[in-house]
């Protein structure tokens, strides 16, 4: 079997979550395989208390947490000046920031996680080295932001794309703008519906999201480590 591990020892990985957590599930049973050689989540992180990820982690024995925004939005003054939400957004991705390097992690994998991080969580993640990459139904500099598997299929009925496609990326600052580290084109041909294209997207993320995983933490591998 293939190695690939840090200068001390597996890949850590943590997973930020929101929702079901069928990309979550993909990396969990890639660890520790040809797939995903020496890695191992530290790790899982959701934003919803009730995401069923969670329960996935947790029946791998795997720790989580709930990270939540509303003590956030509760601390914060709500002025024309330091609008509410701006300021709770920012307070959050610090916090979950500081969450996260506590377990120092080698890799910090957002496989379905639905906010966009600001440089508060961006600036002191990067500054300890640590790469953050995430999944993405669209190829690179294609259909950024919310909404591209719909997005892609209004333009699919109306005849203007035969195709689309999935990509794993690093995160910046700029959304899904990232350098990316491996895409997939999918044909949107065959589709009859918006839900024949969604399941063949999400088919497809659970390779890519392992995928795309492995290539960053064989790198550190070959750098000795973050």
């Amino acid at each position: 079997m293939a190695t690939s591990t840090t200068s001390h020892g597996p890949a850590r990985i943590t997973v930020l979550i929101s929702g079901s957590g069928s990309n979550l599930q993909a990396l969990i049973t890639a660890c520790n395989t040809d797939a995903l050689p020496n890695a191992r989540i530290v790790r899982v992180i959701s934003d919803r208390k009730d995401a069923y990820g969670l329960k996935r982690a947790e029946a791998a024995h795997i720790p989580t947490t709930y990270h939540g925004i509303l003590p956030y939005k509760k601390k914060q003054p709500d002025t024309s000046e330091n609008p509410q939400w701006q300021a709770a957004r920012r307070a959050y991705d610090a916090g979950l920031a500081q969450v996260v390097l506590a377990d120092q992690p080698d890799i910090v994998v957002c496989a379905g996680f639905m906010r966009i991080l600001s440089t508060a969580f961006l600036d002191p993640v990067k500054g300890a080295n640590t790469p953050i990459i995430n999944l993405h139904p669209s190829l690179h500099g294609d259909l950024v932001g919310a909404g591209c598997i719909k997005r892609a299929w209004d333009e699919y009925e109306a005849g203007k794309r035969r195709s689309t496609g999935i990509m794993i990326h690093y995160v910046i600052a700029e959304v899904d703008m990232g350098e990316p580290i491996v895409q997939e084109e999918i044909s949107m041909e065959g589709c009859k519906t918006l839900a024949d294209l969604e399941e063949s997207i999400h088919d497809r993320e659970h390779g890519l999201i392992v995928k795309g995983t492995k290539i960053v933490t064989q790198g550190l591998a070959r750098h000795g480590g973050s």
